[in-house]
């Protein structure tokens, strides 16, 4: 979304700081709280216009699944970007993760998710959360567990106070040889496209 050379910093509840994405993740489980906030150094670096473009005449915009604070939100940060989206008249999608993410959003609820989404964005910005119903084995959430990490609970209510439309389908991948909980792509491809069909 930019061609500019910025760096991400990661700001803690308790105060502390880090600059750098792959410090985040070491600095959040040494400081042993939340993210408060992540912005981007420059601050407002310049969005292309080619980005710009695609998301004004674009049918859908997906947000996710992917790392919230340094894979999703960094993107939202580039001026320009979360404006067009918010002006566009597309149908715009966030696609949970099917896990908590160790490091980042350890205990984060559906609707956390969403909350830092419009705290780094717009309110609004999405119209529609797809969230997986497909259950997780025990075995795989006990080797989740190891690192702090489980399925994030749907909390529908709370989701739907913030405007936002939630659809629960099957998503994940299945079978005792899943070694990790993640989106089956044709899944996720067919929910995506029942949504705009719909």
């Amino acid at each position: 979304v930019t061609t500019a050379d910025v760096q991400l910093e990661a700001e803690f509840e308790n105060g502390a700081s880090v600059v750098g994405e792959s410090k985040i993740f070491y600095c959040k489980k040494k400081e042993d709280c939340r993210i408060r906030q992540v912005r981007l150094l420059p601050e407002h670096p310049k969005a292309l216009d080619a980005a710009v473009e695609a998301i004004h005449s674009a049918d859908m915009i997906v947000l996710a699944p992917g790392s919230l604070y340094t894979s999703i939100i960094p993107n939202l940060l580039v001026d320009g970007i979360a404006d067009a989206i918010r002006d566009s008249r597309a149908l715009k999608l966030y696609v949970c993760n099917v896990m908590t993410q160790e490091g980042e959003t350890e205990g984060y609820t559906l609707s956390d998710h969403l909350k830092a989404l419009f705290a780094h964005s717009k309110p609004g910005l999405v119209d529609l959360c797809l969230a997986n119903s497909t259950p997780i084995s025990q075995d795989l959430q006990n080797r989740y567990r190891v690192e702090n990490a489980a399925p994030i609970l749907i909390d529908r209510a709370a989701v739907e106070a913030l405007g936002v439309e939630l659809t629960c389908c099957p998503l994940a991948n299945e079978g005792a040889h899943q070694e990790r909980a993640r989106h089956d792509p044709v899944k996720l491809a067919r929910a995506v496209m029942d949504l705009i069909e719909h």
